[in-house]
């Protein structure tokens, strides 16, 4: 990414890189994103940060990088003014110091919770119909209690990591 800097505002530095992805998947993908988490001061996650600092390059959020396919941009698309905005085309995000942006959670309406969510069985199997997610952003990954990685955020104690993202991706593209 491109990021210009601001006396205002660094990124937030990844100081080593946890997991790289699978050589073969990130030959294929089309982008890549980060997954850092940050906490509050009590330790729920309230922001995302679009883009953390590895050696003097930018680098974006996973939500960030979704969104950025989601509107047929390409990563020249994106500027970041450290400490100020994201840039995504005509789309601008305000962030703070860090380039964190604040993470818009959903509250679930007459029961219902904020994004629909399928068992990837059913979906493999042909019970749900792929059409049903054409032109959509589908993120994948574990829902079950106990298993993956859950986070307390303003709106749930324990939300499974493909939720905090879709929550993230939902805003980056709300602006």
């Amino acid at each position: 990414l491109k990021a210009v800097g601001t006396e205002s505002g660094i990124l937030v530095p990844a100081a080593e890189v946890d997991a790289l992805p699978i050589p073969e998947l990130g030959r294929a993908a089309r982008s890549i994103g980060h997954l850092n988490v940050t906490y509050d001061v009590d330790g729920a996650v309230r922001a995302e940060p679009l883009a953390v600092g590895y050696f003097n390059e930018a680098y974006p959020s996973l939500a960030l990088a979704v969104a950025l396919r989601a509107l047929n941009l390409e990563p020249a698309d994106v500027k970041v003014r450290i400490g100020e905005s994201v840039r995504l085309g005509k789309l601008k995000i305000g962030t703070d110091a860090q380039t964190r942006m604040l993470t818009f959670y959903y509250q679930e309406q007459d029961g219902k919770p904020p994004f629909p969510v399928d068992s990837f069985f059913d979906v493999a199997s042909g019970k749900v119909p792929l059409e049903k997610y054409r032109n959509k952003v589908v993120l994948i990954g574990p829902t079950v209690a106990g298993v993956g990685s859950t986070f307390v955020t303003p709106v749930s104690p324990e939300m499974p990591s493909v939720l905090m993202e879709a929550h993230a991706v939902s805003s980056v593209l709300s602006g």
